[in-house]
């Protein structure tokens, strides 16, 4: 026990191994809980859709089992991307990735999590490393690696998002290197640690800038106050721009490409209000704050994640207390306070875009050596200082109790924290007032310590404690539905050598995220991806065309399966839930079920996968009519015409010419015209349900207790209520049939020639609402669609709330319940309406909606006033189109309109054949390299490709570089002379050579300072 409280530097790899053991102890009641509980550590959400499918093709890539290179372009990111940029942000500056080439592909699930401890046991190893150059004692080096090591940062996207533990890794590694700098005059350490950072991930990368930067000017004020002679001369500033270059020089062979892809994704082109437009955080933020410190419960909309230990806590105050003796951690704590309650700063550390708090993970470092100066000083605590921790410790309760309605009504490990909280106080207490031996005290403190994480563990594993793991998938889960997603029809495919590309029916899953990935692990070309790095100018075209599932992480998605949407973009098979054999769906135009030669559909049973599943199977339904990749245009469409027709009249034209934003001298400039048609409709609000009298309010209570009565008994008290006039007494039920009276006149005024407000009535409740088609023969062989402009919701206040439920008292004749009613006022503060609804329409065979995400939303949100909802094409004539709404008071629109586009199928298929005629012959596609044989023998053409547009491919027309340039809004295009001509496209990632020259400089540059600076170490340190 000498050992722990010695602050002997020979003892440092003792230290190492005592907290591997601790480690691993910890380790084993914690993280053993999902396995007890056959559950995984892979998220239902990002986990499966994202991070393992990305890892299991980097595994692939790895061991040489797919077709598919780390560096190159790739067919199977949505419509086609960037295998280095797209993975860059997961995988490739990663090095505990590459370690899953050790695991066989059927152990992916375990090399999986194996990686996850792996990564989480190296953050203790890089906080120990830092915590060594310090002279705390042992004991308190150990307590604070814990603590950092366990912090509920660590726990939570350990679950969610294991390769966000990196920046846990490089945050002290990042502070040796700086403390080096400063006191040794070393900057290798610090550029290697800088290069690990921007080659690992960009986006964390520019964090840690920010980190290290406030780390720098605090610790060289803390040297300066410690030691008089210290100052930061020039030559410190010289060797940290030194050792700033020299990290990007060597991290230039993926951080250049990277930048380049930044610059043109969808996020750069996504143009979204700073701090998604909020002063403030809502109230719920605010209220959430105090009970997040030190338990497991996580206020996630905004990425707020505390969940510091106890001891942490107590350390804090304890640095605020000694303001004079720890002014610079204890100003950073006061800075970090005032951050968390500005959405700007969240913000700004995210990237300048939306108010993300990840940056928090840089908290968690000065508060574990906060930790490490509180236990270090437990024996000299005074009076006054146990007042104030006691006095804080109250206080937290109190707010918590307060900030909680009034109530400690928290999950049963929450409460464990409170109480482990007031047992350290206990302990101080007693130690101060018992003299406590040293040997007795260190073993209490540990104890406590110990039992603090594990709990703080099982709170966020357990799943008998919290509901955490609810959302983790089943042990094997993962690596089944990675192989069965389409429940094998995706094996039909590889009979098609040519290049095609699919895509899924809308339903075919409900998806957790915007999208998912494993169909590029499956190898099948779908047009959906769901990745962190999109093109900007694919997710441009989709916004051109008011794509209703268009956002920046899946610029595509499914298209909205809009018929010639996925023809533009050469999808030919559609894989669909075999649900729409008994019960027929609307399927885009040209599509047709695949059946064996027989004639019999081929249907691909469910392969039961536990919460995965669609529970039903999989059909292929195969279209003829999907645009070949490269073909030829004979006209263009200018920008100024193209951006004059509304999103049908946009896609529709594409197929008469290539949109494109200058002139091209020898292809005419044509004014398209299509065949898309406004489509006339009256709006009608369904009134039934709505109680806008006493009869009604009467007939309402009847039906509601229905359950209790005989058909005789309620249809005998349905004839009374219908036979009298209903008289009503009570001033609340008179104030809701008033209510509800203006709302039906409301809505009659506003919608009287078309629909331009959705409402609720007086309890809250959303009304349905039908467009009533005035001619639907007009509609035979059409797609519909229901096209919006203008849209913006009104959200539900406080006191909104509070009405509803007054009025739904009111309504069933109960009385108002002040205890309700203060219930109800905790609910809405803890749970406030965020900006977002959901607006769907169904017709007799489609179902379509489209979500406006909420403020809370951090990767996509949009203010989303225009979009177009696909409801299909049918033969048959569709009579009306019913409208229902969640979550927003109302809903105003400037206009709603049906629009139709009539498939003729000699003129549509004569269209498309004309186009799939004019593709490249022999055309050969690689991932890297498209060839082929364009033919134009009239005049000139502009060269369309559904090749979304990067600089990176390059034009050889017979072997002659031909410059690209955008077409459609969002591909690769160019402009090709008449004649027979051999084209060869072929793919380099931009600013990959010269970053791989910049950090083949970096290499030799630094070996060459790591030589001088062993050759020559400076005396004098600061100068």
């Amino acid at each position: 026990m000498d050992f722990l409280n010695s602050r002997n530097s020979n003892h440092k790899s003792i230290n190492y191994l005592i907290y591997t053991i601790a480690f691993l102890i910890i380790c084993a009641l914690t993280y053993s809980m999902p396995w007890l509980s056959s559950k995984s550590l892979i998220w239902g959400v990002d986990g499966i859709a994202q991070h393992f499918p990305i890892l299991a093709q980097f595994q692939g890539i790895l061991q040489g089992t797919v077709h598919q290179s780390l560096t190159g372009w790739s067919w199977n990111i949505g419509a086609g991307g960037d295998q280095l940029t797209t993975f860059a942000y997961y995988v490739v500056g990663d090095p505990f990735s590459y370690l899953i080439a050790l695991f066989p592909a059927t152990h992916l699930e375990l090399g999986f999590q194996f990686l996850i401890l792996l990564r989480l046991y190296c953050v203790g190893l890089a906080f120990l490393a830092w915590a060594n150059r310090f002279s705390f004692s042992n004991h308190s080096k150990l307590i604070g690696t814990l603590i950092y090591t366990f912090s509920g940062y660590n726990f939570y996207v350990s679950m969610h998002h294991p390769f966000f533990l990196l920046p846990m890794i490089i945050f002290p590694l990042l502070a040796i290197g700086v403390d080096l700098l400063l006191e040794k005059h070393n900057w290798i350490v610090l550029a290697f640690a800088i290069g690990f950072a921007l080659i690992s991930n960009f986006y964390f990368a520019y964090i840690l800038a920010i980190g290290t930067l406030v780390y720098l000017i605090v610790r060289t004020l803390h040297l300066k106050n410690q030691n008089s002679g210290f100052k930061f001369s020039w030559g410190h500033l010289r060797q940290f721009i030194m050792a700033a270059i020299s990290g990007l020089l060597l991290s230039s062979i993926v951080l250049i490409p990277t930048v380049i892809a930044v610059l043109q994704s969808s996020r750069a082109m996504h143009h979204i209000p700073f701090a998604n437009g909020m002063l403030l955080y809502p109230l719920s933020y605010y209220l959430s704050i105090p009970n997040q410190l030190i338990t497991t419960s996580t206020f996630k909309g905004f990425w707020l994640i505390i969940n510091v230990s106890a001891f942490a806590f107590l350390a804090a105050v304890y640095i605020i207390v000694h303001f004079k003796t720890y002014k610079y951690l204890a100003s950073i704590f006061c800075l970090i306070g005032v951050a968390i309650l500005l959405p700007q700063a969240a913000a700004f550390f995210n990237a300048m875009s939306t108010p993300s708090n990840r940056w928090l993970f840089l908290a968690v470092l000065p508060l574990s050596f906060a930790t490490m100066v509180f236990i270090d000083h437990l024996t000299d605590l005074t009076t006054k200082d146990l007042l104030w921790l006691v006095g804080a410790s109250i206080g937290l309760i109190f707010v918590v109790w307060l900030t909680q309605g009034f109530t400690l009504h928290l999950n049963k490990n929450d409460l464990m924290n409170y109480g482990i909280l007031l047992l350290i106080l206990l302990l101080l207490v007693t130690a101060r007032a018992t003299h406590l031996k040293s040997t007795t005290f260190t073993l209490a403190t540990s104890l406590i310590v110990f039992i603090s994480l594990i709990n703080g563990g099982q709170g966020w594993m357990n799943p008998l404690l919290s509901a955490n793991t609810s959302r983790e998938l089943n042990a094997g889960s993962a690596t089944k539905w990675l192989h069965n997603y389409y429940d094998g029809a995706n094996n039909a495919l590889r009979s098609d050598n040519s290049f095609y590309r699919t895509d899924t029916m809308r339903n075919y899953y409900p998806y957790r995220a915007a999208g998912n990935d494993i169909p590029g692990f499956l190898g099948t070309h779908d047009l959906n991806s769901y990745y962190s790095i999109q093109n900007g100018y694919l997710f441009r075209f989709n916004q051109s065309i008011d794509n209703a599932q268009s956002v920046a992480n899946a610029p595509t998605s499914e298209g909205d399966n809009r018929t010639t949407l996925l023809n533009l973009l050469g999808v030919r098979y559609l894989f669909a839930k075999s649900d729409i054999l008994k019960q027929p769906s609307a399927i885009p135009y040209g599509f047709k079920l695949m059946k064996t030669r027989q004639g019999k559909i081929i249907e691909y049973r469910d392969k039961q996968i536990s919460g995965l599943s669609n529970h039903s199977g999989t059909v292929i339904l195969k279209s003829d009519l999907a645009l070949p990749l490269v073909y030829l245009q004979n006209q263009t469409i200018s920008k100024q015409r193209y951006e004059q027709l509304n999103p049908i009249q946009r896609e529709q034209s594409l197929l008469q010419g290539a949109q494109v934003n200058q002139n091209v001298a020898g292809i005419p400039s044509i004014k398209p015209t299509t065949n898309v048609k406004n489509v006339a409709y009256t709006p009608v609000l369904k009134t039934k349900s709505i109680l806008n009298s006493g009869k009604k309010v009467a007939l309402h209570r009847v039906y509601k207790t229905s359950s209790q009565h005989s058909q005789q008994v309620i249809n005998k008290r349905v004839d009374e209520i219908k036979s009298r006039t209903i008289q009503v007494q009570r001033p609340d039920l008179k104030k809701v049939i008033r209510t509800n009276q203006q709302v039906i006149k409301e809505n009659k005024l506003a919608n009287r020639s078309s629909l331009h407000l959705m409402s609720t009535d007086a309890e809250g409740r959303h009304l349905s609402y039908r467009l009533k088609v005035k001619y639907p023969q007009q509609l035979k062989n059409s797609e519909l669609y229901l096209v919006i402009n203008g849209a913006k919701g009104t959200k539900n206040t406080t006191g909104d709330f509070i009405d509803h439920f007054v009025a739904q008292e009111a309504v069933n004749g109960l009385p108002i319940s002040k205890v309700k009613k203060a219930e109800r006022t905790r609910t809405a503060l803890r749970f406030p309406d965020l900006g977002a609804y959901t607006l769907s329409a169904n017709t007799s065979d489609s179902f379509n909606y489209y979500h406006q995400l909420p403020t809370n939303n951090l990767s996509d949100f949009d203010i989303r006033h225009n979009t177009v909802l696909n409801l299909g094409y049918s033969k048959t004539p569709r009579k009306q189109v019913k409208l229902q709404f969640t979550v927003a008071k109302s809903l105003h629109f400037k206009s709603v309109r049906l629009m139709a586009v009539t498939f003729n199928p000699a003129k549509y298929q004569q269209q498309i054949k004309k186009l799939q005629r004019q593709g490249l012959q022999h055309l050969s596609v690689k991932n890297d390299r498209i060839t082929g044989m364009a033919v134009s023998p009239q005049h000139k053409s502009i060269l369309t490709t559904s090749i979304p547009y990067t600089s990176g491919w390059q034009l050889k027309v017979d072997g002659k570089v031909t410059p690209t340039y955008l077409v459609n809004k969002g591909f690769v295009g160019a402009t090709i002379p008449k004649g027979k001509h051999q084209i060869t496209l072929t793919y380099k990632t931009p600013g990959l050579k010269l970053g791989k020259i910049i950090s083949i400089i970096g290499i030799i540059w630094l070996l060459g300072a790591i030589i001088v600076h062993l050759v020559y170490k400076p005396k004098n340190l600061n100068k």
